[in-house]
């Protein structure tokens, strides 16, 4: 009889705690060992709505266009993260960049302290200023494997060059001034 007892009182425990479990973060996709989380995917909605706002989109306009583009959020997410897994695989290094970008944004910001630069970026981005940091270097990574990868297999003949520049040439013409 104390047998049963102890497995039942066991048994509501268990009941218990597992009544009292939550979810603190959900995977949404897996690639070649790194994840993309439910809060990464929100994290790029909003980033995607406040970009649709500086477009000067508002009210039903914006909420349609956010809709078309939502779809595209993970596919996006996953193929920012294979190349950004391919610009470490390449050794691609682009901290300076990273450097460079951070001062000119403190800079124009006018915020000469470090740790209210951190917190002015954490109440701009929404983000962590780490969070915003790595998000500025896997921008920086992304376009400089496509450049390496695609655009340098990218060959334009000299022939086109020179017929596109006929076409366009009031477009490179300037207008004279005095420095």
């Amino acid at each position: 009889m104390s047998r049963k007892y102890l497995l039942g009182v066991f048994a509501f425990a268990g009941m218990a705690l597992a009544s009292d479990v939550r979810i603190v973060e959900e995977i949404v996709a897996k690639v070649n060992g790194d994840i993309i989380t439910r809060s990464e995917l929100e994290r790029g909605r909003m980033m995607l709505e406040y970009e649709l706002k500086q477009q000067g989109l508002s009210g039903m306009r914006l909420q349609q266009a956010l809709q078309e583009r939502e779809k595209d959020l993970l596919k996006d997410q996953i193929d920012q993260l294979l190349l950004v897994q391919k610009g470490k695989e390449l050794s691609i290094n682009v901290d300076t960049e990273v450097a460079k970008q951070l001062a000119e944004i403190q800079l124009q910001s006018k915020i000469t302290d470090p740790d209210k630069f951190q917190q002015w970026i954490h109440e701009q981005s929404g983000q962590s200023y780490e969070d915003f940091r790595q998000q500025m270097k896997n921008n920086f990574l992304t376009r400089r494997v496509i450049g390496q990868e695609v655009g340098s297999r990218i060959s334009v003949p000299r022939s086109e060059i020179e017929k596109y520049y006929e076409e366009h040439k009031n477009e490179f013409i300037r207008q004279e001034q005095v420095f």
